[in-house]
């Protein structure tokens, strides 16, 4: 489990195949618990061809009740944004659970924003919030179901 004060970056994972993003969700999921990483949240988006994004499944790995209850706080706030601010408000709630530094919730937005743009219209990916401890583990896992991997190079605080 990630230590109160690490550092966690966003990685984006989209493949060709709607069902593969399904199968390496579940596998992100092994990994975490096999301790080969350490994820906070994932989930599978779908973007419409219109671009709309829908939040599919997603699983809280953090097992910390500050993030679920920003999760909440952040959706309830999203609602207002239809369902691209759900997600938005969602996946920033996960982050930064009870926050109230407004100049860092924003720049997190602008991440979020950043990070989603790269799931192409028409396609459903994953989000992965957390640290990965060797790259080339997740990089096989993309070579093996013939997809790409984008990470942030900026590190989000938790």
């Amino acid at each position: 489990m990630a230590k109160k004060d690490a550092k966690h970056h966003i990685m984006t994972f989209t493949f060709k195949e709607e069902a593969t993003s399904y199968q390496v969700f579940s596998e992100l999921k092994k990994y975490h618990a096999r301790g080969q990483v350490d994820f906070e949240q994932v989930a599978v988006i779908k973007r419409n061809e219109n671009g709309a994004f829908s939040f599919e499944d997603a699983v809280d790995l953090s097992g910390s009740n500050r993030a679920v209850k920003g999760s909440l706080i952040g959706m309830a706030v999203g609602i207002l944004g239809g369902p691209f601010g759900i997600l938005l408000g969602s996946m920033t709630g996960m982050l930064i659970g009870g926050s109230k530094d407004m100049k860092e919730n924003q720049e997190i937005q602008e991440t979020f924003k950043r990070t989603l743009g790269v799931i192409p219209p028409g396609q459903t990916g994953i989000i992965a919030i957390g640290e990965e401890f060797e790259p080339s583990v997740l990089d096989g896992l993309v070579a093996q179901h013939d997809g790409t991997l984008e990470r942030t190079d900026e590190q989000l605080e938790s």
